[in-house]
């Protein structure tokens, strides 16, 4: 029993003294780095399958991933910026405040992008975090010519605000339309209540 309690308390030393270090003091943070750097050089030139599983893999180097991916959010290619604002919208990590400070600050500035895709990245990912000012980004979505940027803006929609108004992503565009008008309707009442 002593022995027990000697390694639950070093336990709870080692793990205390690992959530109050900085992420950069951390000892493997030059290799974590490395790593981070190679899979974002496989992003600039991935497609299909092999990209979804290099953004999967930043995604789980969580708050460690997020400088270099920050810095790739700012890239001139606007697929390169649209992928960074996914990665960034699915790490959190409430411990590392600063960090979380620059992702939602990387999702702000993401709104304002000249491509419509970066936009819709960057407002799905703050209305995941329950920033409902987005909405208007993502309702603008529905009527994007693409299925699947429609498909996701209409999943993040129905995730934040558990309305659907029977918008279906495939349906003739007149009735999408239909869909959409009673979204923006919702959502200019949803704000004259004040939200």
């Amino acid at each position: 029993m002593k022995l027990l309690r000697t390694c639950l308390l070093f336990t709870g030393l080692a793990l205390a003294g690992c959530a109050s270090d900085p992420i950069d003091s951390h000892p493997a943070y030059p290799e974590i780095q490395r790593q981070v750097a190679t899979i974002i050089q496989s992003v600039r030139t991935g497609t299909g399958a092999t990209l979804f599983a290099d953004l999967r893999r930043l995604v789980a180097y969580d708050v460690f991933a997020v400088d270099q991916v920050v810095e790739l959010a700012k890239d001139e290619n606007a697929r390169l910026r649209s992928n960074a604002m996914y990665v960034l919208a699915q790490i959190r990590d409430v411990e590392q405040k600063n960090r979380m400070e620059r992702v939602e600050e990387t999702l702000r500035e993401g709104l304002e992008d000249g491509d419509a895709t970066v936009r819709f990245e960057a407002a799905t990912g703050l209305a995941a975090r329950g920033e409902w000012d987005v909405l208007p980004v993502l309702i603008d979505g529905l009527d994007h010519p693409d299925s699947g940027v429609r498909y996701r803006c209409h999943e993040q929609l129905c995730s934040t605000t558990s309305r659907d108004f029977g918008y279906s992503i495939d349906a003739d565009p007149v009735e999408r339309q239909a869909a959409v008008d009673q979204w923006r309707s919702w959502y200019a009442g949803w704000q004259k209540t004040g939200g």
